[in-house]
């Protein structure tokens, strides 16, 4: 065979190889991961966007105790906010920006490092928890629990997920709303719930 032919062998082989492809990410919204009980709470995270609430929460870093008072709105899939202490994050027609609750002063950027130190990010109720809900279904080292409990007052289903570092617990309520978290990070309690968006919650 010559050099010619070689080449040309070759680039046929390379040509009609397989093509890549895109891969739908393991964390997308209505991705399922196999295990009833992890995929029953999943589904209540992924309803989240049509939930109309307003949600009181208290965060704790694990590893240095220190708290922040969470409050999260939704008006819509498009309208929602998220306070961490002074941080307010705000997302409308307009786009998101983060503002200071004391300053009364806003900027037209999503800043998450400003609460980076909290354990906690400015999406955290609004799909953050679902996504790690997700890779902790595939580090999974034994059978997950599901079980019904009672936080802040609203009823919540919740899986026990068993990983290397401990046991995590999510729990929702019916709309999707987080109700809890333990990690080995950060634990996130419910402590209020009310079925509308306070608009007080939407400007800084």
């Amino acid at each position: 065979m010559t050099a010619a032919a070689l080449i040309g062998l070759v680039a046929t082989a390379c040509m009609e190889g397989e093509r890549p492809s895109f891969v739908e990410s393991p964390t997308a919204v209505g991705t399922t991961t196999g295990d009833a009980n992890i995929d029953a709470v999943l589904a209540l995270y992924d309803g989240v966007g049509n939930a109309v609430f307003t949600a009181g929460y208290q965060a704790t870093v694990v590893l240095t105790g220190r708290p922040s008072t969470v409050t999260a709105a939704q008006i819509d899939s498009t309208q929602r906010s998220m306070t961490v202490d002074d941080v307010r994050y705000v997302t409308d027609s307009t786009g998101t920006r983060t503002c200071s609750v004391a300053a009364g002063t806003c900027a037209p950027v999503l800043n998450a490092a400003a609460v980076s130190d909290t354990g906690v990010t400015p999406d955290f109720v609004f799909g953050d928890i679902a996504k790690r809900l997700r890779r902790d279904a595939n580090a999974r080292i034994g059978p997950t629990v599901l079980s019904t409990v009672d936080v802040a007052g609203q009823q919540a289903t919740c899986v026990d997920v068993a990983l290397s570092g401990g046991t995590k617990q999510y729990c929702a309520l019916a709309d999707g709303v987080l109700a809890r978290f333990v990690g080995a990070d950060v634990t996130v309690d419910l402590t209020s719930y009310q079925p509308t968006a306070d608009p007080a919650l939407f400007i800084p």
